[in-house]
């Protein structure tokens, strides 16, 4: 997967998958990692609604 290409036609599946490989492989700082992150997310919201923040998550 492309960094670039626009995942709307992607599956989840795919998207998770590949987010998987990248962070097994340490890659968590490339473009790809931070687009595909952004599409869970925002999969995430869409699907069970509510704000995502980022600070809940901090420890």
């Amino acid at each position: 997967m492309q960094p670039e290409v626009p995942t709307a036609n992607v599956s989840d599946d795919a998207v998770v998958a590949r987010l998987y490989d990248l962070a097994r492989q340490g890659d968590t700082a490339t473009r790809e990692y931070q687009l595909l992150d952004y599409v869970i997310q925002k999969r995430l919201q869409q699907t069970y609604g509510g704000e995502y923040t980022r600070a809940a998550y901090a420890a």
